[in-house]
């Protein structure tokens, strides 16, 4: 079963954990780490390095972000492994919930790859879906 480690800016990581689970029941290999604008980058790295070598990573772990080119987003990029470990960013609650019911069934660079589709097209505006223009 593919891990997940969820990391943000504030608090928003352990809330979309905690939604997610309230939803789908408790999250087995999953980790949640906040990020707080005192934290080094050598405090985040080692927490992220502590996250990854708790886990079970026999079928790999993804790494969840808030957004490209902020901090959680670069300093996961450094536990970036091919076949091993995958950072997906832009993390929202469509995406942990797809994570949750397919984690057990799909390969990790097949998952990352749904997930990410999944994220994206989970946005809508809806206005554009009252008018009969979402796609």
């Amino acid at each position: 079963m593919i891990g997940a480690i969820i990391i943000t800016h504030g608090k928003l990581a352990e809330v979309l954990v905690a939604t997610a689970e309230a939803i789908t029941g408790k999250l087995e290999n999953v980790r949640h780490i906040s990020i707080d604008a005192c934290d080094s980058a050598k405090c985040i790295s080692d927490a992220i390095g502590s996250a990854v070598k708790t886990m079970h990573r026999k079928d790999g772990i993804i790494i969840f972000t808030d957004m490209f080119g902020g901090t959680p987003s670069n300093i996961g990029l450094s536990f970036l492994e091919t076949g091993k470990v995958e950072i997906l960013t832009g993390v929202n609650l469509p995406m942990l919930l797809k994570f949750a019911s397919h984690r057990a069934d799909k390969a990790l660079s097949e998952l990352a790859v749904i997930l990410k589709e999944h994220g994206q097209k989970s946005i809508v505006l809806a206005s554009e879906v009252l008018k009969g223009k979402a796609k």
